[in-house]
């Protein structure tokens, strides 16, 4: 099988456990991986695979092999495109591929479809072998550069929910594939729920606009003096403060807590004992917007509803029984759902919940996810 390299442009980040899940699904499907870089953070956490840094090395001995119509095919791409300086990716092309060919990397697959994507693809250029790239949403509607390019020089894309297939069929009709990002679901299971006196709502992920939590705070307004529930919002991010004020002009603080960042191994441990899972995503100002959140199905996953809205891949991943969906920033829309979901038995709350977890084995599972992707790989020809 193919060795892989997947290119990042920071790794690891926190809040990028779909990077880390893929990686290791295409290794457990018998594939040899390795993380290419250009910011390589310290991290505790041990991993089976190595990562390097895009230029931490260099082979004069590579330049003997590149032949010229390999050379031809990367500098016709690095001229063609328009949103990097040419020298600069022509340069640290040049590194990932000296890094790349002593590595004996066949495949390159590079996340975000920015500047890693155009490296990728440069450097397979030279080395003659095939690349794709995924995106994830704000390198699409928030900072695109070069994608219709992009599409023609790669040997495939993946897009991660179909309204943004259907955007890169627009941009042309090269070969896009549709690939949900997966969950581990040896690691994320049901748990039996400790009893509590109240139902435990969470929030789990960045505090940035598109999260939409300002919405979320609103809608609990009218519900915290009227059912017996609490909110707890797992993340940090620029809005954090705001939110925290927001929560106390509400006259809700005391029932909202803001539990700051959490590693994945607490999100493993903690999140099966809350009992709904409300995400309410929207699209932001800039055009930046979730597009397959991974959070909706590790929390289905643990066997917990949720409630989200119907936008971009969040209506694929949520199936009728699973959870509820509203219309974006509609604060009363997403109170009287929450609201609905509150007054629910307490037995059909666990069968939501039951069915949730069916539906991410059946359709989101990570290593069903991820040989689907290999065999893409294997596929695409040098």
């Amino acid at each position: 099988m193919k060795k892989v390299a997947f290119v990042a442009p920071t790794f690891p980040v926190l809040s990028e456990t779909f990077i880390r899940t893929e990686i290791d699904s295409i290794e457990s499907c018998g594939h040899d991986v390795c993380v290419m870089t250009f910011e390589k953070h310290l991290s505790a956490q041990k991993f089976s695979y190595p990562i390097y840094e895009v230029g931490e090395s260099f082979s004069f001995n590579f330049l003997a092999r590149i032949s010229p119509s390999n050379l031809y095919n990367c500098i016709q791409f690095v001229m063609e495109q328009q949103s990097m300086p040419k020298r600069s990716l022509f340069y640290y092309s040049v590194k990932l591929a000296s890094q790349m060919a002593k590595l004996n990397v066949e495949h390159v697959h590079a996340h975000f479809a920015q500047h890693t994507t155009s490296h990728s693809i440069a450097a397979a250029k030279l080395l003659g072998i095939s690349c794709s790239f995924v995106s994830h949403g704000h390198d699409i509607y928030e900072h695109a550069f070069d994608i219709p390019l992009k599409l023609k020089r790669s040997d495939f894309a993946v897009a991660v929910c179909n309204d943004m297939k259907e955007d890169f069929l627009k941009l042309g009709n090269n070969n896009i594939k549709l690939l949900h990002c997966g969950v581990k679901t040896s690691l994320f299971k049901p748990q039996s729920k400790l009893k509590h006196n109240k139902i435990r709502l969470v929030f789990l992920g960045r505090l940035v606009e598109p999260k939409g939590v300002t919405y979320l705070l609103q809608s609990m307004q009218g519900l915290c003096e009227t059912y017996p529930v609490t909110l707890d919002i797992v993340g940090d991010g620029e809005l954090s403060e705001e939110l925290k004020h927001q929560a106390l002009a509400l006259g809700i603080a005391k029932h909202v807590n803001f539990l700051g960042s959490k590693e994945p191994c607490w999100v493993q441990e903690n999140l099966p004992q809350y009992d709904c899972l409300v995400a309410p995503f929207c699209v932001a100002q800039s055009g930046l917007v979730d597009t397959g959140p991974l959070v909706l199905k590790e929390a289905m996953a643990v066997g917990v509803p949720v409630i989200t809205t119907n936008i971009m891949g969040c209506k694929e991943i949520v199936a009728p029984g699973t959870g509820l969906m509203v219309n974006e920033k509609d604060a009363t829309a997403l109170a009287q759902a929450i609201e609905r979901f509150l007054r629910l038995p307490a037995e059909r709350r666990q069968q939501m919940g039951q069915d949730a977890r069916r539906n991410v084995e059946r359709n989101f599972d990570a290593l069903k996810q991820a040989r689907v992707l290999s065999r893409w790989i294997e596929s695409a020809a040098h």
